[in-house]
């Protein structure tokens, strides 16, 4: 039997001072991780006896175990809601900044802009001066009415009577600059930077949101969270049980790395793929408008049905195409790179984590980098897929029109590669740059210059923008848990 007594770049799991607790991560982290941790570290020492022992203390092999747990159904029922709990907070306390995400993924650029853009904020503001007199119109007034109707469809009392004054003023490329048709609907923001704490500031201070929309879609996710926790871990042990590969508690896959692999992205790909129309609920809870009016979807049952009745069902829900490919290359991808990482500097870059801990501490870095670099294209383009419904029954009785907080891609994305092109070629720029080239186009137009118009009103610039919505601050906290990474380093090495 070969000895496991000291510590291995091979066999992380036998070192003698893993229950050390300068090397614990803590005990919420831990109790989130797994939910029966602590139940299984505080099992009666009854429930463990030994049968048939013979030989020295380091001969394991000679050890016959027989474990005769009865677990205490009170106490697991006590921990699993401890851990709901603690879940349930997480999740509610990282919602905003999940549904900034999400609006910056799904927010069609060169739409927002066109409608915020300087030229018709300006003069909106006039407009707003020279009605500031009135205001809401006066309840004998027959304008009030119009008030109503334009408070209810969502557009802007201002826009409803400079339509009722006559047509609408176009620029060159026939897109409304002030006006009643096409003007950006009440219920939908202005075009969001990529700051997301602006972007949280400009949703509570909409007036069809307010500060309960940066919670829209939380108990789905909590939802979606825990089934996960649930589903993954049994499947994975199921897997390895039918291949006959051994349990390893470490990342690092030792005996049988290929088999091991196989059934952690095996099991995440089809949970993900099982669980995946509630993440296409939650994104669209997220993003919809909270108005009463316009809101389409009520709730996490709710909503279930109404995707299963207009959307084709079942078969069209797991199986189609805009949905099955997106979510089984999210979930495949998303396990290696979260379970993979110390198996693959360590066993590939043959980096230890003991001899050469700035080593890898570096390579820890540089593969959470290449994660947000291969992840959030990926996510951002699975996100818009699941934002655009595909009626199949849209005639059907008390249907409703899937109103948005952040216009959507006009022209619907026909799959991954599509959606990842356009949004190459269509929303390469930044917000700042788009601005500014509307401004010159709108200035050429009044010149006269319709040349000079049309090509500054084109479409878009090359680049990959869109494809990184707030990857500024995944990579400065990648750089701050780097940081972290070296300074507690630096203090354990004091200790000894």
């Amino acid at each position: 039997m070969a000895d496991y007594s000291s510590s291995s770049a091979y066999r992380p799991y036998a070192d003698t001072t893993a229950n050390n607790s300068s090397s614990s991560s803590g005990g919420i982290y831990d109790e989130l991780k797994n939910p029966l941790d602590s139940l299984r570290a505080n099992l009666p020492p009854s429930g463990l006896r030994t049968t048939g022992y013979s030989g020295s203390s380091t001969d394991l092999s000679a050890l016959d175990l027989d474990y005769d747990v009865q677990v205490d159904t009170a106490q697991a029922a006590q921990e699993l809601g401890k851990f709901a709990a603690l879940r349930l907070l997480s999740t509610f306390m990282a919602s905003p900044f999940s549904i900034a995400q999400t609006l910056l993924q799904v927010q069609y650029l060169p739409l927002a802009v066109r409608y915020s853009s300087t030229a018709d904020q300006d003069k909106d503001k006039d407009m707003g001066e020279e009605g500031e007199e009135g205001g809401v119109p006066d309840a004998d007034d027959p304008a009030y009415y119009e008030y109503l109707r334009a408070r209810h469809s969502g557009a802007s009392a201002a826009a409803s009577r400079g339509g009722a004054r006559g047509r609408a003023t176009v620029d060159h490329a026939g897109y409304v600059v002030n006006g009643s048709q096409g003007a950006r609907p009440g219920y939908q923001l202005a075009a969001l930077p990529s700051a997301k704490l602006t972007v949280l500031r400009m949703l509570v201070s909409q007036p069809t949101e307010g500060a309960l929309s940066v919670f829209k879609g939380a108990f789905t996710q909590w939802t979606y969270s825990l089934l996960h926790l649930l589903l993954q871990p049994t499947l994975e042990g199921v897997m390895n049980e039918l291949l006959g590969v051994s349990f390893a508690s470490s990342a690092v896959y030792i005996d049988e790395a290929a088999p091991s692999a196989l059934t952690l992205v095996a099991s995440h790909a089809l949970v993900g793929w099982l669980l995946s129309p509630l993440e296409l609920l939650r994104t669209r809870l997220q993003i919809q408008s909270s108005s009463p009016v316009h809101r389409k979807y009520r709730g996490m049952l709710s909503g279930l049905r109404t995707v299963l009745h207009e959307e084709g069902g079942v078969r069209q829900l797991y199986f189609g195409a805009y949905h099955l490919v997106p979510t089984l290359v999210k979930h495949s991808l998303d396990a290696v790179f979260r379970n993979m990482g110390a198996f693959f500097i360590d066993r590939v870059c043959m980096v230890d984590s003991y001899e050469r801990p700035a080593a890898y501490s570096v390579a820890g870095l540089v593969w959470k980098t290449l994660a947000a670099l291969v992840m959030l294209p990926v996510d951002t383009v699975r996100a818009r897929l699941m934002a655009q419904p595909r009626y199949r029954n849209k005639g059907a009785v008390g249907f409703r029109e899937f109103r948005t907080c952040v216009p959507l891609a006009p022209v619907p994305y026909r799959g991954m590669a599509d959606c990842l092109w356009r949004m190459v070629a269509e929303e390469g720029e930044s917000l700042e740059k788009m601005r500014e080239r509307r401004r010159k186009a709108l200035r050429a137009a009044a010149d006269g210059d319709e040349e000079r118009a049309r090509a500054l009103g084109s479409v878009g610039r090359y680049g990959l923008r869109a494809l990184y919505p707030g990857i500024t601050l995944q990579l400065a906290a990648n750089v701050a848990i780097f940081g972290l990474g070296f300074i507690t380093t630096d203090e354990m090495a004091e200790g000894f």
